[in-house]
């Protein structure tokens, strides 16, 4: 548990890129052995809810009886290089210009976090994060799959699509950017 303390305050203190060669050289420890601090990142050797646990128990603790719980979830994509990292896949680039889409390689995960108030109702609040986990995207089968395999695909894509929320105006003739629905 230390050293994943020491990894914390080295991953917030790094400057540039992030890595953990960067935050080993911000805690001082660029002329140590390298291995223990891989290896806690290697395989499930860390349970990540376990750390999270902490900010989400800190944050209910902050939280008055009478004032409600808020939540906020958005999702976002990590450029990755390796084509052979789990979870990885073509993804719309959200720094592209609207009108061209570019797309990245890369992975996509989910971040939860809770909104705390300040002292009064009305007034800024911080957001404190309490969940990140990788959501990736339902692999397609290839051209040789069975059935059973494109059934299994189209269920859980079913699955997936029907968690999502839908815009609104979404039906027949409701396009909003389509010639024709002024006035609709």
């Amino acid at each position: 548990m230390k050293r994943a303390r020491e990894l914390a305050y080295g991953f917030l203190t790094c400057m540039g890129r992030v890595t953990i060669t960067g935050m080993l050289i911000s805690i001082g420890k660029q002329f140590r052995d390298w291995t223990a601090a891989y290896r806690l990142f290697w395989g499930s050797r860390m349970d990540m809810d376990k750390l999270f646990e902490v900010s989400t128990q800190a944050c209910l603790d902050e939280l008055l009886p009478s004032q409600m719980i808020v939540m906020h979830m958005d999702d976002t994509v990590i450029r990755k290089t390796g084509k052979t990292i789990p979870g990885t896949g073509w993804k719309r680039d959200p720094l592209g210009p609207a009108f061209h889409t570019n797309f990245i390689w890369a992975q996509r995960f989910i971040q939860t976090t809770l909104s705390l108030y300040g002292n009064e109702f009305n007034s800024q609040s911080k957001s404190i994060p309490i969940d990140f986990f990788h959501c990736p995207s339902v692999k397609k089968p290839n051209k040789k799959a069975t059935q059973e395999d494109i059934d299994s695909y189209k269920e859980q894509k079913k699955k997936e699509s029907a968690d999502k929320p839908k815009p609104k105006g979404e039906g027949k003739g409701a396009h909003p950017r389509k010639p024709g629905n002024a006035g609709r």
